[in-house]
């Protein structure tokens, strides 16, 4: 065999070496590609969540005021007494909720019932509620002869006649999601909506804000204040 022809099949098999290289490397580079595009968009998804999270009301330094209340059958009970403050949502004894997280702990989403019943030593799920005096309450006793649901209901102090949200799942992380809300927390049947807090809470909370109440008033915007305790 000549040597040019013999030349020639020695650099023909030399490009196609070199052309299955390539293709191998392609081949193992776009899985690689992938995966890291992957990666980068959950991590990118994360952080937004947590940044998210993290600057949604209330925030550090926000201080709100909301009523609650506890309801059973048909029998408003007593104000929880204990004032203790892990992350900042408690009560003064007073039936008022004191919204000013400390902490992420207690603000944007984990701003909720679950915060403020822990902060003195309950707990409350779908159906128990546990009060700063050690007593449990579960639902499914009597009232009326018919079983008590565990229900809160979420009202606007300012609109007092709008309809509340009744919200009967996920309770602990039913969140405060602006200044002068009211809550009941009602042990109720499965057809009573929970009633208005006591009128006189909404008496008091004018008193720790002024711009509680105005009824026929717009909603006040969500702002941080620094009202003193």
């Amino acid at each position: 065999m000549a040597r040019g022809e013999s030349g020639k099949k020695v650099a023909r098999a030399a490009r196609l070496g070199g052309t299955g290289g390539t293709g191998e490397r392609k081949a193992f580079g776009y899985p690689v590609a992938l995966a890291l595009v992957v990666i980068l968009g959950v991590s990118l998804v994360s952080w937004s969540r947590v940044t998210r999270e993290a600057s949604a009301a209330p925030r550090v330094g926000d201080h709100w005021h909301s009523i609650y209340d506890i309801y059973v059958c048909d029998t408003y009970r007593a104000k929880i007494l204990n004032e203790n403050d892990p992350n900042g949502i408690h009560t003064h004894a007073d039936g008022l909720l004191h919204i000013h997280p400390f902490n992420s702990e207690a603000s944007g989403e984990k701003a909720n019932i679950g915060e403020f019943v822990g902060s003195y030593g309950g707990f409350i799920n779908d159906t128990s509620l546990q009060l700063d005096t050690g007593e449990i309450i579960t639902e499914g006793e009597d009232c009326g002869g018919q079983p008590t649901v565990l229900k809160i209901a979420r009202f606007d102090s300012q609109d007092r006649d709008r309809d509340p949200e009744i919200i009967t799942e996920d309770l602990a992380n039913v969140r405060f999601l602006r200044n002068f809300e009211a809550f009941t927390i009602a042990f109720v049947p499965a057809d009573v909506d929970p009633p208005l807090p006591r009128p006189e809470r909404f008496t008091f909370l004018e008193s720790v804000d002024p711009r509680a109440i105005d009824s026929g008033n717009e909603p006040v915007e969500t702002t941080t204040t620094t009202l003193a305790e």
